[in-house]
């Protein structure tokens, strides 16, 4: 008979044994599928939001920005930008298609006589191309608003729910500093951007009267720069560097009284944690495998001491230690490609069923699929070579005079 055809039998006769030592290459394999599609729907969830936050988009702060607490936070109080440095690099950056300047701060809000905290900010027009924000009721305050620091006001849907409750926000008047400021328009919900922090909590006022009304400032802290593609993103970040060090006057040794980030750069450093998340849940699904891989190793051990009797009639009938080797060998194949075609099967059901049921963060990732079908058949071979190699060497004499010869 052919090798295929003895380890089919061979299995099917201990058919509980089969199940049990594939039992852990199941499990590892469905666990790495579904981790998989977890660390790439993660990955591609974060893609989107940036990308939400606004196309090409070059973003410039006054100061150095530092990571803390996973997000990029201003460091130091730097008042060097200001609005003229605006329009300066609108009209001086080669592939700059808009620039919008932008000053937030948390501040209390009051409507009739309830006081609510949401962030107030203050941009032009230019804002909603910049950031991507759509007006869903009512309209944007113009630039003639900006100009002449109108008391206007876009509110957002989070700051909406906080301050009007069911009440139409449109035509309302708010106090931000016993300022009174109308309520013109309503954002369309945008969620939260890719650092968790709520876009829809705020409430935008013309720059003008942010500047002189609220802070009583000339300095923004931050500027919004939108290339007119994405192959321009770079170019139009190192034009921005050199005429910002040029204005400020900063000498060639000293360093930016600013910080550019770039959407590529954004996206580059949430890639690249994204990417370490994956592999540390991969690793520690991939550890079942192991498990699973032993239990191999140990199935066929025993197989190969019960069968000894059927090891040397087989090689008293001329079966070489080649044909002992392959026989194992495939048969610990066959149980690595039964657990890995069950787990597989597990893993694209698990993760089909989740986003079935609304779990919009997974992603299956074929490419997991095609390699836990080749590490399942890597398994078998390597838990299943030593067994191989033991049943291979038994002396045919002694395997004929007592089944008791394995050892």
């Amino acid at each position: 008979m052919k090798p295929l055809t003895i380890a089919l039998i061979a299995l099917k006769s201990h058919k509980t044994r089969t199940f049990l030592a594939s039992l852990g290459i199941m499990i590892g394999i469905a666990a790495v599928i579904v981790m998989v599609a977890i660390g790439k729907g993660s990955h591609q969830q974060i893609m989107d939001v940036i990308a939400k936050m606004g196309e090409n988009l070059v973003t410039i702060n006054a100061g150095e920005m530092k990571r803390r607490g996973g997000r990029l936070r201003l460091t130091g109080n730097v008042s060097t930008l200001n609005l003229r440095d605006v329009e300066y690099l609108s009209q001086e950056v080669t592939g700059l298609a808009l620039a919008a300047p932008f000053e937030i701060k948390q501040m209390k809000v009051k409507y009739l006589q309830f006081l609510t905290e949401t962030n107030v900010a203050g941009s032009t027009p230019e804002f909603l191309m910049a950031r991507n924000y759509e007006i869903e009721f009512g309209e944007m305050f113009t630039e003639r608003d900006q100009k002449m620091g109108m008391r206007v006001a876009v509110v957002g849907q989070t700051a909406i729910k906080n301050m009007f409750g069911e009440d139409d926000p449109l035509g309302k008047t708010v106090r931000i500093n016993a300022v009174p400021f109308k309520i013109v328009g309503v954002f369309a919900g945008k969620g939260l951007d890719s650092d968790g922090v709520d876009q829809d909590d705020i409430l935008l006022i013309p720059i003008t009267s942010m500047l002189r009304r609220i802070l009583n400032q000339t300095h923004i802290s931050t500027i919004y720069a939108k290339a007119d593609s994405r192959q321009n993103i770079d170019r139009v970040a190192d034009q921005i560097k050199l005429i910002l060090r040029d204005r400020h006057k900063i000498s060639d040794e000293a360093e930016d009284d600013f910080t550019i980030i770039s959407q590529l750069e954004l996206e580059s450093m949430k890639a690249e944690t994204s990417e370490l998340f994956t592999r540390l849940i991969v690793g520690v699904a991939a550890i079942s495998l192991v498990v699973g891989g032993i239990g191999i190793l140990a199935v066929m051990l025993i197989s190969v001491k019960e069968r000894t009797r059927e090891i040397g009639v087989r090689r008293a009938v001329g079966a070489t230690q080649g044909d002992i080797v392959k026989q194992f060998l495939i048969e610990s194949v066959l149980i690595g490609l039964f657990g890995g075609c069950v787990g597989v099967a597990m893993g694209v059901g698990i993760t089909l069923g989740a986003v079935a049921w609304g779990e919009e963060n997974l992603l299956l990732d074929l490419n997991s699929i095609y390699i836990a079908t080749g590490v399942c058949m890597l398994i078998g071979i390597i838990f299943g070579l030593f067994p191989a190699l033991k049943a291979s060497r038994l002396d045919p004499v002694r395997l004929r005079r007592s089944e008791d010869a394995f050892v």
